[in-house]
């Protein structure tokens, strides 16, 4: 009888045993990846540090795209400035035009394509009435809305070109083009061709 209690406690013992090492050994280890990022992220700030030192920013004395935007400017700073202006399709000139001034976007605007409106839709400008306007209980919240452009009409225009010839003929083009303010000269002539009296 006392056998059989001893075996059996022994059993249980040893189920138990096994069965905390099985759970023990299935247990996933846990590395810590902060130490490693840590690690890491000293090693990267090092070889920068290094880097800068081996290798400065120069200080340079003059900036050449400042000059080349500045040229640009002043080159069409000047409304009545010829510039010639060849538009491209499919790897062909498809038209070439003398222009008057310069080539400008569809996308350029006169006035802003937003305006900030309070919740009953007046402008938002400061309420003299309600006080100080930075005031929490005075704060009022602004919304931006569509603004109408100089003609009163709603929306955007395409992407684009658009530029007056020297003869005075509005031309629009959506599509790539060159423009020089010389005129170049072509292998081949172009595939578009209308005189414009």
């Amino acid at each position: 009888m006392y056998k059989k209690i001893l075996l059996g406690l022994v059993l249980v013992a040893g189920v138990f045993t096994l069965s905390g090492c099985a759970i023990e050994n299935t247990t996933p280890t846990v590395a810590a990846p902060q130490a490693s990022y840590q690690n890491d992220t000293a090693k990267v700030e090092a070889t920068q540090q290094r880097v800068q030192n081996a290798v400065p920013i120069p200080q340079i004395k003059t900036s050449a795209e400042r000059k080349n935007i500045a040229a640009r400017a002043t080159l069409f700073d000047n409304e009545n400035k010829t510039t010639y202006i060849y538009l491209v399709s499919y790897g062909k000139v498809m038209a070439f035009y003398q222009v008057k001034g310069k080539v400008s976007a569809l996308e350029s605007y006169m006035t802003p394509l937003d305006k900030l409106v309070f919740a009953d839709g007046t402008p938002c400008t400061r309420r003299e009435s309600e006080g100080d306007y930075t005031a929490a209980s005075s704060w009022e919240p602004c919304y931006a809305v569509s603004a109408p452009d100089i003609d009163g009409a709603y929306g955007e225009n395409s992407g684009g070109i658009f530029f007056f010839t020297t003869e005075g003929a509005y031309v629009e083009w959506k599509g790539d083009y060159m423009v020089s303010d010389q005129p170049l000269k072509l292998t081949t002539p172009p595939e578009l061709v209308r005189e414009i009296k």
